[in-house]
């Protein structure tokens, strides 16, 4: 396998007016494309007063773009056998088009028209801000959605990027006019600070030819500047949300962690893994759902973004039950920091995270979130092809040390929300 046909190295083209042009070779046999724009229109940009601009305008420009209504372009899309779907996150935006690999470059105009020339019809927005007021209410009123606004207000100070979920609140979402969203268009879907991926069969010259025909119409050619206040460590602390007449309560232990970029993330990986990022092996798993029979789920995660980063560890569980799963999550959190992970254990955590690598190839679309993770982060270009071999590297005590830093329960917050009025 050729650097131009393996799917695990990507490759890094020219720069169209600073839209930087990624590549990635399809799987093997692999019948369709994908392409994403991902650029800083995420929720950490909101204006004040104007929270949930960035949500909305993410769903807003894959319904409706260019000379195609809604009910137009999903025709389209139907007669060409793709998709296109878009995320939010707090420092970025993405849009996906999905379809045949023999209709790359028509599909890629279509996406070239959802980011730079978004309609705003007046029913589409109102849809949306309709959407959006739902995803607040159930924010507000269930245990999973509540414990997690209300942990990372806790971990975060008032004017963080990470604070917030990006759904605004009932004012805010009222106040967003048309001309907000195409402010917050114009500004943060731009060429600066944004990449473009593009995984199929074409060269990367071709894909280059295409990006400079059809992505040259971005109002803005700098990208905006994402700024993170300092993050004060707390002292250990918990917060109860009583939610009256919910049968299930919500279990988040958490606190502020480190950016993708730091050296100590690949050690700091595998301890999450360790500790709940492994749903048959992960020790919150195997305590607290397998064998204490606790809980209808314990996990943990570690959301290492490109600035900064915070971890959770959570579970969901019964009203006369959550009592006992807290200090559970709390002493193995403290676990990986106090007591050295045995080789066993590592090993094994540590080869079912290398298993899985291959299996994402299995499919375009798996592959392709693979190089957008490249591109989004500025990894090297064979980032994949030397992951298995820096874990291997990692060694118990490493664990430990960055277990301490990115998973530090002595500074975290508590939270539980559900029925816990009688705490």
């Amino acid at each position: 396998m050729t650097e131009a046909t393996d799917p695990l190295r990507v490759e890094y083209g020219a720069e169209v007016d600073g839209l930087r042009v990624v590549r990635q070779a399809p799987p093997a046999d692999a019948a369709s494309f994908s392409a994403t724009y991902v650029g800083p229109g995420g929720w950490g940009f909101d204006r004040e007063g104007r929270e949930g601009a960035a949500r909305l305008v993410n769903q807003l420009v894959t319904s409706a773009a260019g000379r195609y209504d809604r009910v137009e372009l999903a025709r389209l899309l139907d007669r060409s056998g793709a998709t296109l779907s878009r995320q939010c996150a707090p420092e970025s935006a993405e849009v996906t088009v999905w379809g045949p690999a023999t209709e790359w470059e028509r599909l890629l105009g279509i996406l070239a028209d959802v980011v730079l020339r978004p309609r705003f019809d007046p029913s589409d927005v109102a849809r949306a801000r309709r959407q959006m007021r739902e995803r607040q209410l159930r924010e507000s009123t269930q245990p999973a959605s509540r414990a997690e606004r209300e942990l990372l207000h806790a971990v975060f100070p008032s004017g963080h990027p990470y604070r917030e979920s990006g759904l605004g609140n009932a004012r805010s979402l009222a106040r967003l006019s048309r001309a907000d969203l195409e402010r917050f268009h114009r500004e943060h879907y731009t060429s600066g600070e944004a990449s473009l991926v593009v995984t199929a069969p074409a060269r990367l010259t071709a894909v280059e030819r295409a990006a400079r025909r059809l992505f040259s119409g971005f109002a803005e050619s700098h990208g905006p500047t994402l700024v993170l206040p300092p993050v004060a460590p707390p002292r250990p602390a918990e917060r109860a949300v009583n939610l009256p007449g919910r049968a299930q309560v919500e279990v988040r232990v958490g606190g502020a962690s480190i950016a993708r970029s730091a050296p100590e993330y690949p050690a700091a990986f595998l301890a999450n893994e360790i500790l709940g990022g492994r749903p048959l092996l992960s020790r919150l798993f195997q305590r607290v759902r397998e064998k204490g029979g606790l809980a209808y789920h314990a996990s943990s995660e570690l959301e290492a973004m490109r600035f900064g980063g915070y971890w959770v560890a959570e579970a969901g569980t019964g009203a006369d039950r959550w009592r006992r799963v807290v200090p559970m999550l709390r002493e193995e959190v403290d676990r990986l920091r106090t007591e050295r992970v045995s080789s066993s254990e590592l090993d094994a955590t540590r080869t079912s995270v290398i298993g899985e690598i291959p299996l994402a190839l299995e499919s375009t679309s798996d592959a392709h979130e693979l190089a957008v993770d490249v591109a989004y982060h500025r990894l090297p270009a064979d980032y994949w092809i030397t992951w298995p071999d820096v874990l291997r590297a990692v060694r118990p005590e490493e664990i430990q040390t960055a277990a301490a830093l990115a998973l530090d329960r002595r500074t975290s917050m508590t939270v539980f929300a559900g029925p816990v009025r009688n705490r």
